[in-house]
C-alpha cells in the first residue's frame, strides 16, 4: 500500500499502545484518512450500535455505562451528520446511511480483533467457543445427532446454538452474526461459500387408509389434493409450486406452517398430504403410521449444502466446525438408507 506524509504529532493508538513514530516531524499514515483524530473506541461502540439498535443493550454489550454510549452515539452523529438510529414507536431503527455501514464495520471490526488477537491454534478439547447455526429443523434431525457425539467426544466445552433460519441469512453470515448455515442448496450469496452435504429426494405422506393411498399418484392427482405446506421462509411460490406451474398445475395449500418436525403429525390426523424430505419421512412413518409415496411432480430431488462467509474461510475453529459437520453429514447417510429398508 503506498503511504504519504501527513502533518501532525506522533500519532497515538486508542487502545493505549505506542504511537507511530514521526518521520521528520511528520506521522506516516498509509490511507488519507487522518487516524489520530480518530478514537478507535468509537468504531466499537458504532459496531455494538448498529448490532443492538439500541443504547442500553450496546452499553452493556461494551461494558459501558449508558451515558458513555450516549455520548459515544452524539459524537458518531455529528461525525456522519446523520442520526444513525431514530425512534419509531418503541423501538430504534437505523437510518439508509446506518444501514449501509453496517457489513463494514463489521468487517473493520473483525479485522482489528484479528491483528490485536493472540497467535492462538484451535483446541476443540480446551476451546470454549460457541458457533451459531442457522438451519432447517429437518437438518437439524439429520445432522444433530452426529454433532452431539462429536461435541462430547472431541470439544465438551464447545458450545452449538442452532437457530432458525431467517431471510436475511446471509447478511448475518456476512456480519459474522452466523458461522453456517445449514439447508437446501441454492445460488451461493456474494462474499460466501458452499458445500453440497448430501442429496435429499422428495415423498408425499399421508395418513394410513387415506383414500389417495390406494392408487399410485400422477401429478394431476397430486395437485388436486389438500396440501399441508411447509414453508421456513414463507417462500411463494415454493419449490414443489414451481415445479406444478411448470406442468400447468396449481396445488391447494389448505395448511401452511413453518417447521418440518410438526408436519407428520398434523398429517397423522388429517386428509391432507404432505411433500417432504425422504429422511423426515422415514424417521416419522413407522412411528405414526404414515404411507409414503414418491412424489409425482419433484423426481430429481435436491442438494443439501452446509454454507458460510468468506471472512471465516481460514478460522482453525470453523474449519473444525465444517469437517465435524460433513462427518455427521456422512454418518446420517447409512442411519437413512436402514429406515428405508425397514420401511420397505
Amino acid at each position: 500500500m503506498r503511504g504519504y506524509p501527513v502533518r501532525g504529532p506522533r500519532v497515538q493508538s486508542a487502545v493505549g499502545g505506542a504511537g507511530i513514530d514521526a518521520i521528520d516531524g511528520r506521522a506516516w499514515y498509509p490511507s488519507t484518512v487522518r487516524l489520530a483524530a480518530i478514537d478507535t473506541h468509537l468504531v466499537v461502540a458504532l459496531h455494538a450500535l448498529l448490532a443492538e439498535r439500541s443504547v442500553t443493550r450496546a452499553a452493556r454489550r461494551t461494558g459501558v455505562t449508558q451515558p458513555t454510549m450516549s455520548h459515544a452515539l452524539a459524537r458518531l452523529r455529528a461525525h456522519f451528520d446523520d442520526p444513525l438510529l431514530v425512534q419509531v414507536g418503541r423501538e430504534m431503527t437505523l437510518t439508509e446511511r446506518a444501514r449501509g455501514l453496517v457489513e463494514r464495520v463489521a468487517a473493520a471490526v473483525d479485522r482489528l480483533e484479528r491483528v490485536f488477537a493472540p497467535a492462538e491454534g484451535f483446541d476443540p478439547a480446551r476451546s470454549r467457543r460457541r458457533f451459531e447455526v442457522a438451519a432447517t429443523d429437518n437438518l437439524e434431525l439429520l445432522l444433530l445427532p452426529g454433532l452431539a457425539r462429536t461435541l462430547a467426544d472431541e470439544a465438551p466445552q464447545v458450545q452449538l446454538r442452532c437457530r432458525d433460519l431467517a431471510p436475511d441469512w446471509p447478511d448475518r453470515l456476512r456480519r459474522g452474526e452466523l458461522d453456517v448455515k445449514l439447508g437446501r442448496g441454492a445460488a451461493v450469496p456474494e462474499g460466501c461459500r458452499s458445500l453440497a452435504l448430501a442429496r435429499e429426494t422428495l415423498v408425499c405422506v399421508m395418513r394410513r387408509g387415506h383414500p389417495a393411498a390406494r392408487r399410485r399418484l400422477s401429478p394431476a392427482g397430486y395437485a388436486g389434493l389438500d396440501h399441508l405446506v411447509v414453508s421456513p421462509l414463507a417462500e411463494e411460490p415454493g419449490f414443489v409450486d414451481r415445479a406444478l406451474a411448470e406442468q400447468g398445475l396449481q396445488r391447494r395449500a389448505v395448511l401452511t406452517v413453518s417447521h418440518f418436525l410438526v408436519a407428520p403429525f398434523i398429517v397423522a390426523d388429517s386428509d391432507l398430504v404432505l411433500t417432504i424430505s425422504g429422511r423426515v419421512a422415514a424417521a416419522m412413518a413407522k412411528r405414526l403410521g404414515l404411507e409414503v409415496r414418491p412424489c409425482p411432480v419433484v423426481t430429481a430431488g435436491y442438494t443439501l449444502t452446509m454454507v458460510w462467509a468468506d471472512r471465516h474461510e481460514d478460522d482453525e475453529g470453523h474449519r473444525w466446525l465444517r469437517r465435524a459437520i460433513v462427518r455427521a453429514a456422512g454418518a446420517a447417510e447409512p442411519r437413512a438408507r436402514r429406515r428405508a429398508r425397514a420401511r420397505g
